[in-house]
């Protein structure tokens, strides 16, 4: 099994870790973890994987607790789409974490 690990950048206080878990050039495994710069420390705000062995999310503006989601997807087309909408909505969930 190979890894992939890279980081995408959205601002100078936002990112994006991603790694991906790739067997027979599939991803069996990956994890997104959107994180931000508040008041100099870095805080995960929002991730989605299968590392638990299904698929959820974690909002930890609310909770570090997992909530289960599904998809009918191939996993390479649901950690596109995944990402496609953190990057759309990164600024809302920093702005929930801010409130927090």
């Amino acid at each position: 099994m190979r890894v992939k690990k890279y980081t995408i950048i959205l601002t100078a206080e936002d990112c994006i870790d991603t790694t991906l878990y790739i067997e027979e050039r599939r991803i069996v495994k990956f994890a997104l973890n959107y994180c931000t710069n508040i008041k100099s420390r870095w805080k995960e705000v929002y991730r989605v994987d299968n590392f638990h062995g299904y698929l959820h999310e974690q909002r930890f503006w609310i909770s570090p607790e997992p909530i289960r989601i599904g998809t009918y997807l191939p996993l390479k087309e649901f950690v596109k789409e995944q990402t496609a909408k953190i990057i759309a909505n990164f600024t809302k969930y920093r702005t929930y974490m801010e409130r927090r």
